[in-house]
């Protein structure tokens, strides 16, 4: 690419790395997510698909590793088959932002962020008509998420009556993500999962942002798990096992991982005091 094209889509600046999959990887992703929209549109359902949750992209750049927004591609195709009413929700330590500006003007569909306040891209405050944002202060806990899903997730899912819901499950909002200053359990996030999968016709799971490994695979097994009705065994396979200790992160948290990253899926749950901030939010 000549670098003026590099310039003006912003490849290798602003989070956005030149790295060997940079074509492939967002095709991938891509092309999963508009694939479950289509099997969704015609055949309602339950699709996974943990490679997307690009939704920092933009139609002419990328953005914050994104180059493709893959979700707002999954919630086109949605509407490209006639559906009218569609939520996405987003639990990423970032703002969904990308996703929130593509649909700001079409009323079929709502979008809801909770995510981390005052952190990359520093947007995400405020609620309009096409859409809603809960900026969870640092250190906030499971409290704090279950607080928003049933005091304003759940309540705007009985309001509105979607066809379709989308949920990007982006795993940096656990503690032990190095991006972020959240404390969620994976539970948080499983709750999130088990509360909206049966509460539209349609659901599609995404990936989104994850910098622990451990985190990350542990979040999204769980959740496969969810959609899939298991219960997280009290130690994990040999298998299963063998593939956490062969991760490895090259941060301080990588360099004496806990020995439960290696052997369960289940964090233990974080709860503590309904943050004030949270209170403020919800209006409770």
């Amino acid at each position: 690419m000549d670098p003026a094209h590099r310039e003006r889509h912003r490849i290798g600046a602003d989070g956005n790395p030149v790295y060997r999959e940079i074509f492939r990887r967002p095709a991938t992703s891509a092309g999963g997510v508009l694939l479950a929209a289509r099997i969704t549109a015609r055949a309602p359902g339950i699709v996974h698909v943990p490679g997307g949750g690009t939704h920092h992209g933009r139609p002419d750049r990328a953005s914050g590793f994104c180059y493709v927004n893959d979700a707002a591609l999954g919630i086109l195709e949605w509407l490209d088959h006639g559906l009218t009413n569609i939520l996405y929700v987003d639990i990423d330590a970032h703002h969904g932002d990308g996703v929130e500006d593509a649909f700001a003007d079409d009323a079929r569909v709502f979008t809801l962020s909770v995510h981390e306040a005052g952190r990359w891209p520093f947007t995400g405050t405020g609620h309009g008509p096409t859409h809603a944002n809960y900026p969870l202060p640092q250190g906030a806990t499971d409290t704090d998420m279950l607080a928003v899903l049933h005091h304003a997730i759940l309540p705007l899912v009985a309001a509105r009556r979607p066809q379709a819901i989308m949920l990007q499950c982006g795993a940096d909002a656990i503690e032990e993500d190095p991006l972020s200053r959240l404390s969620l359990s994976n539970q948080a996030h499983w709750a999130v999962v088990h509360a909206l999968m049966g509460s539209a016709p349609r659901f599609i799971l995404l990936g989104g942002g994850g910098y622990n490994p451990w985190s990350v695979a542990r979040c999204w097994a769980g959740a496969w798990g969810v959609l899939n009705g298991h219960t997280p065994p009290a130690r994990l396979a040999p298998a299963a096992e063998a593939v956490l200790r062969g991760l490895t992160l090259n941060r301080a948290a990588g360099r004496n991982p806990p020995e439960h990253w290696f052997t369960t899926l289940a964090d233990t749950p974080r709860h503590g005091p309904l943050r004030p901030d949270t209170v403020a939010l919800l209006g409770l």
